[in-house]
């Protein structure tokens, strides 16, 4: 029944199993329909990641923990929200916390 139709795209026939209620039949189809309109079409993103995270690992080499690294890297790949933290803010807390007096109150 589906040979028959003239579907061109992945998503006409995705569509069509679901308009005509053959999805219990056709379950397969659908799934690897539904995993190909999902798919990304490149790995840009993974590779962006991977190459500052190789730029970031040749800098500071092996000098630095792995959490650490981690953190770099999610920092560096995240630029955007990166420009938009209030540094000043940021400072000032880990000033705070890493403080070694105590301020006590009489």
């Amino acid at each position: 029944m589906i040979i028959d139709k003239n579907l061109k795209t992945i998503g006409e026939l995705a569509t069509f199993i679901l308009k005509n209620d053959f999805s219990i039949s056709y379950s397969e189809v659908l799934g690897a329909c539904m995993l190909f309109l999902v798919l990304p079409v490149t790995v840009a993103s993974a590779e962006r990641s991977f190459s500052k995270l190789k730029l970031i690992k040749n800098f500071l080499r092996n000098s630095i923990a792995q959490d650490r690294l981690t953190n770099i890297a999610i920092l560096n790949v995240e630029q955007i929200r990166t420009s938009e933290l209030n540094l000043e803010k940021v400072i000032n807390d880990f000033a705070n916390l890493k403080a070694r007096k105590m301020n006590f109150r009489s």
